[in-house]
């Protein structure tokens, strides 16, 4: 029988090689996934310098399907069904094959002594660091169906905001490439005839027509070179993003856009009050508390703020005291956590900031469209009187040379 060299993740992390028997390349894969693997690579044996005959494609599951499938597990694990039971039903009836090859590779997993955290994390096409983060706060406070209960929510609000902001910005964006095209066009057809019939007529352009006709001479001549520039950019760009400090820096600056910045810091301080708020409540010591919550913030920036709170925490210092003075947390969590410590009711506070946020999210949402209408009136007015200069006043100095 043929064989089959085989590259493979495995549910706890990394990956695995080996051969397996098989009649063809379809019995082949099935062997691999019955090991409790997801096939990544596989070849003929003997085969290896030829170029792979598989390869699986890293298909990020939709937000729908893994909302439908939180909110499934929660509710079986809620109502007493053992987790690989319920991993086994889910995978049985998962719709997309994505997800199901996960929900199969994180039983087995789980299978073999897994956590579920550590089986989700072997699959992050499906499951993103937010989500295997809130399951394993929920799995540290041992409140796992309240966790998966709390992800759902958190799942499709994020879905819910997402589905906002699209609805507002697509005005926005329609007008916006249609003024583009039209820049394309008037820069490519129009104006160079202008641009010949003044230079038969010994005449001088208008400096908005002088610029517009630069610009397009410039991308004639320059078009690749400035092509590659911007693909060389993007790759620089992307490396720096995989550094540390870059990554901070990145999402320091996205907390300073105007009108998204803070829609994103309020998404994340909500998220972060409430797991740690349902951590203390559950007994779980603070400073751990603390350190699970943290990854669920999702912004490198904010981390390293809640980083300083657990070392002031670890120090005696509370956990208000450290961040005052933060230019990224927001001072009413600071407040809130005051609040609660000296009070002695941490957890009802921080639930109330997460709500407060949460509020402030969907008012913000909501008016975002208002409040982009004035930004796109100013572009649009200046788009419009600029091109309008562009390409009327040759008109007028063309009419006036006739004149003469």
């Amino acid at each position: 029988m043929p064989s089959f060299r085989y590259r493979a993740a495995a549910a706890a992390g990394g990956t695995r090689v080996g051969e397996v028997e098989a009649t063809d390349l379809d019995q082949a894969i099935g062997r691999v996934r019955d090991l409790g693997l997801v096939p990544i690579q596989l070849d003929p044996a003997g085969a290896r310098a030829q170029a792979p005959r598989f390869s699986l494609p890293k298909r990020r599951v939709s937000a729908t399907e893994l909302i439908l499938f939180t909110r499934q597990l929660e509710t079986m694990v809620d109502a007493g069904l053992p987790l690989l039971a319920a991993l086994e039903t889910l995978e049985s009836q998962a719709g997309d094959s994505s997800l199901r090859d996960a929900v199969r590779g994180v039983r087995a997993a789980v299978e073999r002594g897994s956590t579920l955290t550590e089986a989700m994390r072997a699959y992050p096409h499906c499951f993103p660091t937010l989500y295997t983060n809130l399951v394993h706060a929920g799995e540290e406070g041992g409140l796992l169906p309240a966790m998966l209960d709390r992800l759902g929510g958190v799942l499709e609000h994020q879905e819910e905001t997402r589905q906002r902001i699209q609805s507002a910005v697509f005005y926005p964006m329609i007008v916006l490439s249609e003024l583009l095209v039209a820049f394309i066009v008037l820069v490519k057809l129009v104006l160079p005839k202008f641009a010949t019939l003044f230079r038969n007529l010994n005449a001088e352009l208008p400096m908005p027509t002088r610029v517009l006709i630069a610009v397009s001479d410039f991308f004639d001549a320059y078009g690749w070179q400035a092509l590659v520039l911007a693909v060389l950019l993007a790759a620089g760009a992307a490396l720096w993003l995989n550094t540390e400090r870059g990554r901070r820096r990145f999402d320091a600056l996205l907390l300073g856009i105007p009108l998204f910045g803070p829609i994103m810091q309020k998404v994340a301080m909500a998220r972060f009050a409430r797991v740690l708020a349902a951590l203390v409540e559950s007994g779980v010591p603070i400073v751990h508390a603390v350190a699970v919550s943290r990854g669920v913030l999702g912004n490198r920036s904010l981390e390293v703020e809640i980083d300083r709170m657990r070392d002031g925490l670890i120090a005696g210092e509370g956990l208000a005291a450290p961040l005052k003075g933060s230019r990224t947390v927001p001072p009413l969590l600071v407040r809130m956590l005051a609040v609660g410590e000296e009070t002695g009711s941490l957890g009802k506070m921080l639930v109330r900031t997460a709500r407060f946020y949460d509020r402030d999210v969907d008012y913000a949402v909501k008016n975002l469209a208002t409040a982009l209408e004035p930004a796109l009136l100013v572009v649009l007015g200046i788009s419009v009187l600029f091109t309008a200069l562009a390409v009327f006043l040759p008109l007028w100095n063309l009419m006036n040379a006739f004149r003469h």
